[in-house]
């Protein structure tokens, strides 16, 4: 079977794997070859693909996982894949905080710019005869 991942910021994901288990808040799902169609919501949760004795883990954040036809398809706001748990785990965590300090960023660099908005309006005396 094949999974594909795509994530918001168009991130993607895909392999040939032999199953998957999905974790998410009502607990684990695994998912086999010819496995009946299924969907499911993973609030905060994690994929572990099997192919062969190796494991790929996916950490995922609001993800709709569909599975149909042999394909596993994931649709993800944030996704990290990693060799183990604490790898995908890992690396989910330093992109969120990555995410926050330019968030951060962003809304300095917006509040310096509509103060320097606010001071020129008034400069220019804009609005008054």
């Amino acid at each position: 079977m094949r999974f594909k991942v795509l994530t918001q910021q168009g991130k993607s994901y895909q392999d040939e794997i032999e199953y998957v288990i999905v974790k998410n808040q009502e607990g684990e799902l695994a998912i086999l070859k010819d496995h009946i169609p299924i969907i499911l919501h993973v609030l905060d949760g994690y994929l572990k693909f099997v192919q062969d004795k190796n494991e790929t883990f996916l950490v995922v954040e609001q993800a709709v996982v569909e599975f149909k036809d042999n394909l596993l398809t994931v649709l993800a706001l944030e996704a990290q894949i990693g060799q183990t748990l604490e790898k995908a785990k890992e690396a989910f965590d330093n992109m969120k905080k990555e995410k926050l300090e330019l968030t951060k960023k962003e809304n300095i660099d917006f509040s310096k710019q509509e103060r320097e908005l606010k001071e020129n309006i008034m400069k220019s005396k804009a609005g008054q005869l």
